[in-house]
């Protein structure tokens, strides 16, 4: 018991912000990891566990699979554990719960390995999960990943439906709230910031953040709340590469080339 209890401490205090936000984030310990290295097929160093940070009542949670059947999935006080993926793709881990005058939602979505899926990630984030639903649009491919210092469009969907003209708050762990609002058809987009610190050489040598992005609606006396949680990596551009810097050694090894190129021929005509 005081085992789990400091592991969940230890969580929070890890993934701990979003200002009171129902969200999903790793577990914060060495455990998850662990265990999906037993589990396998989770992807190279991504946890198994997951935490529903800031849950202070009931909630149900289940996994959409790639091929959109769903699986249940069982709170351990606010962790659950993943399965052991049965089919390569996208995920989404959804929770939803009620709770005074309103109720809330979150979302993460997940690449996981195994037997390839042949149905589109475009039809997972399609189908509506929940009555108010931040939706990315797209999905970034499977072997890609969210960057720092990228631009990402979203949609916002209340019952299927877009929502325009409502309030978006993007957080990340060490840049203040950003807030953007949907335009008429439901859509905005972020730019997820740079605010990696003790950068080391190489992208596999620097651990990913997360961002959240939160959303309320309300309709009559009912408070929808929704969160969609992911996370991103540092971008190799704004600390050891240079796209100007390539571009210039490209030019010049071009120019050189040329005059190369030039001598042999001018020395083959003189010859």
């Amino acid at each position: 018991m005081k085992k789990t209890a400091l592991m969940l401490f230890i969580a929070a205090t890890l993934w701990g912000y979003g200002e009171g936000a129902i969200y999903w984030a790793p577990h914060g310990c060495d455990d998850g990891k662990k265990t999906a290295s037993k589990h396998g097929g989770h992807g190279k160093g991504e946890s198994a566990m997951f935490a529903l940070m800031n849950m202070e009542m009931n909630a149900s949670s289940h996994l959409i699979l790639p091929d959109l059947s769903e699986q249940n999935l069982t709170f351990k006080r606010t962790t659950v554990m993943l399965p052991k993926p049965s089919m390569g793709g996208y995920y989404a881990m959804v929770a939803e719960g009620n709770e005074t005058n309103g109720s809330f939602s979150a979302i993460r979505y997940l690449s996981l390995h195994g037997r390839p899926c042949k149905v589109s990630p475009t039809k997972l984030t399609a189908l509506p999960k929940t009555d108010l639903e931040i939706v990315p649009d797209p999905l970034h491919r499977e072997h890609d990943r969210y960057t720092a210092s990228k631009s990402y469009r979203f949609l916002l969907h209340f019952q299927g439906k877009p929502l325009a003209n409502t309030a978006v708050t993007l957080e990340t762990h060490d840049t203040p709230v950003q807030t953007y609002t949907t335009d008429n058809a439901g859509a905005f987009s972020i730019t997820l910031p740079n605010d990696f610190k003790n950068v080391k050489v190489g992208r596999s040598e620097n651990k990913p953040s997360e961002f959240l992005l939160s959303t309320q609606y309300r309709s009559g006396e009912h408070l929808y709340k929704s969160t969609l949680s992911m996370p991103y990596s540092l971008n190799p551009n704004d600390f050891w590469q240079s796209q100007s810097y390539g571009a210039g050694v490209i030019f010049i090894g071009f120019l050189g080339g040329l005059v190369f190129y030039r001598r042999i021929k001018k020395g083959a005509k003189n010859g």
